[in-house]
């Protein structure tokens, strides 16, 4: 070979890859936020102690610690943010070359704001009072339609502007939206990545942002708009007032303080914490406050006619006839029996119920002021009676379930799968609609009715709609991908006492697996330490909740479904416990509600993510389902069994 020719191969192999690190390098350089190390405890009980001096209208001084002395970029500020029942009364935001100086700079400010000024010494008291240090900030893209989608990191990175000229600088010409206000105001993922799962979304809702900004800069729309305006990405160290305040304040992450570790107390705690919220939002016709936003209050209505899943209040009432079945707390029979109540009051009233000319009747539940049924309603309304008589050995619904069950016989075709709609008029089925997670529901419901009656008869057609389900995976690459079957696992271990089969224990292990892949460990992503544990779907999204949790339930009847056959996964069992502990730190309590509205009674809550205050009831059903279920995986795992 030439040494041309070798000059030339080499620049080919070369000069691409140079390239590339030329463009990351340019990159990281020009858009990564580099911050220093956080504050620790003593640093952080000294700020905060000089900014409740100024909320209870005590001397200010400037704070005494080593840490406080670090230069803050571009003069800070250190922002201190009074909540007040969970509502943002005031934001003070304090400038100085040190940090300890701009916190003397916000503490000073207390006494001048009307919303401070007007609090009487109770509420002073009952104030809690958050931080957010401002270190670091870069550059932000706003004009490109794609970059705009990942403009910052959500819920790490805040929002700020200068406005040049402002006379006195400082706060006059600086705004700023810091990073838990992008979610708790609703400014971040507002694009949905597809129409079909429109609650996924990406991006930052720049047009109500800069309205925010604006108001707070007091300029009208006309004025702003004309201002010359100049944008950045900012990051900060935030910590908030502990509970008890003999202890440091907690330092926080997207919003939120480490959670609890994970120990079977803790798991049934946070289980039967999540079990009070959704009888807190029962209503006393039987149906839940749906939706319940944390922030502004603002909820669903179950009197009245608005959104609402029947499928979801049927798991919702499930779950707690669960850890009724687990903990016999006597508080829940009362709300388990109302929610009942109201479903038979459907089935009666929604005209859904036909005899056949054997004799056998069936019935359906069906929503008020719909005419189609669906199957998963039906489905989760048997699960949620046979698991109630499980728990109890009370058999008044049964008759009710019996009947239910029936006309899923009736819905399911020879093959072993399911029609999901069902016109009720007519009394015909629609042989080609099918919804997700609707198989696989109806599967266990027959499981759990053969479970609650002996009746082989279920267990045949539970059998059929597993192998059914689990069969359709048979393809090139079916041990690749898989849809959310979490309930087709849930089932195959519940019919492990009636029948096991290795192909059903292989699909879970497989899907088990497939989920793993997608579970950031501890360590990994050192930029986002309290994403370890979640089930992340890409990286450019935050990890909903919810997912976590209905996998981890499939996860966990996976591990239980091994250890029938004599195969239990001490690594599976692992991997569960990690994403029970990312769990345990997203749910609502006292450590984490300083932004939670008070009349939201948003304790033992679950939102829909890290930067989504908003909880429906079936985030919470089935994160503590997971949670209570994951008491027994916690023992294990604290005796060392393998």
């Amino acid at each position: 070979m030439t040494g041309r020719r070798a000059l030339a191969l080499a620049a080919v192999w070369t000069l691409p890859s140079l390239a590339f690190l030329a463009i990351v390098s340019y990159v990281y350089g020009t858009w990564r936020i580099v911050v220093p190390p956080r504050l620790g405890a003593e640093a952080r009980t000294a700020v905060m102690a000089t900014l409740r001096d100024g909320l209870e209208g005590r001397t200010v001084s400037e704070p005494q610690h080593r840490e406080l002395g670090r230069r803050l970029p571009d003069q800070g500020p250190v922002a201190a943010t009074v909540f007040v029942e969970g509502r943002m009364i005031a934001r003070l935001d304090g400038y100085g070359v040190t940090v300890a100086q701009a916190t003397r700079a916000a503490a000073a400010l207390m006494s001048q704001h009307p919303a401070v000024a007007a609090l009487d010494p109770v509420q002073r008291t009952a104030a809690e009072l958050k931080v957010d240090v401002v270190v670091g900030r870069g550059p932000i893209e706003r004009d490109h339609a794609v970059l705009q989608l990942v403009a910052l990191h959500p819920g790490i990175e805040g929002l700020g502007v200068e406005l040049p000229g402002d006379a006195g600088g400082g706060a006059a010409a600086r705004q700023l939206l810091m990073p838990d206000e992008m979610f708790l105001l609703g400014l971040l993922a507002k694009k949905p990545l597809t129409s079909l799962m429109p609650e996924i979304g990406m991006g930052v809702d720049f047009v109500k942002a800069d309205q925010i900004l604006a108001t707070r800069a007091a300029q009208s729309a006309a004025a702003w708009n004309q201002r010359v305006r100049r944008y950045f990405r900012f990051r900060t160290d935030a910590f908030v007032e502990a509970p008890d305040r003999s202890h440091a304040p907690l330092p926080l992450y997207r919003g939120l303080p480490d959670g609890p570790p994970v120990t079977p107390a803790s798991l049934r705690t946070a289980a039967l914490a999540g079990a009070r919220y959704l009888v807190e939002h029962l209503g006393a016709n039987g149906r839940y406050i749906y939706e319940q936003n944390l922030t502004t209050g603002t909820a669903t209505d179950p009197s009245k006619p608005g959104p609402y899943s029947l499928p979801r209040h049927c798991g919702t009432t499930y779950f707690l006839a669960e850890i009724y079945r687990i903990t016999k707390e006597e508080w829940l029979r009362e709300p388990i029996e109302r929610a009942f109540a109201h479903l038979n009051e459907l089935v009666l009233s929604g005209g859904c119920t036909r005899t056949l000319p054997d004799g056998t009747e069936l019935a359906c539940v069906v929503d008020r002021g719909e005419g189609t049924a669906n199957l998963g309603s039906t489905a989760l309304g048997v699960v949620a009676l046979a698991e109630y008589q499980r728990a109890t050995g009370d058999t008044r619904y049964l008759a009710l379930a019996t009947k239910l069950s029936n006309w899923m016989l009736w819905m399911q075709r020879p093959d072993g799968s399911f029609r999901h709609l069902y016109k009720v008029r007519t009394q015909e089925a629609d042989d080609k609609t099918m919804m997700l997670y609707f198989s696989g529901e109806a599967a266990l419901a027959l499981a759990r009715m053969y479970a609650a009656t002996g009746d082989e008869r279920y267990a045949r057609a539970s059998e059929k709609a597993l192998d059914w389900l689990v069969g359709w995976y048979d393809f090139f690459v079916g041990g690749f991908l898989y849809g959310e079957e979490h309930w087709t696992c849930i089932t195959a271990e519940a019919l492990a006492p009636y029948k096991k089969k290795a192909a059903w224990l292989d699909f879970c292990h497989g899907l088990a697996r497939f989920w793993g892949e997608s579970q950031p460990r501890a360590g990994e992503r050192p930029d986002q330490p309290d994403l370890a544990g979640s089930h992340i779907m890409t990286p450019f999204v935050m990890p909903h909740n919810t997912p976590a949790g209905s996998h981890s339930e499939a996860r966990i009847s996976t591990y239980l479904l091994g250890r029938h056959h004599g195969q239990p996964s001490r690594a599976l069992r692992r991997e569960i416990l990690d994403t029970l502990h990312y769990l345990l730190r997203q749910q609502i309590r006292t450590e984490n509600d300083y932004a939670v509205v008070a009349k939201a009674k948003g304790t033992g809550g679950v939102p829909t993510s890290p930067v989504d205050r908003m909880v429906r009831i079936d985030y919470v059903q089935h994160v503590c389902s997971a949670m209570i279920r994951g008491v027994e995986l916690a023992e294990e795992e604290a005796g060392g069994h393998r």
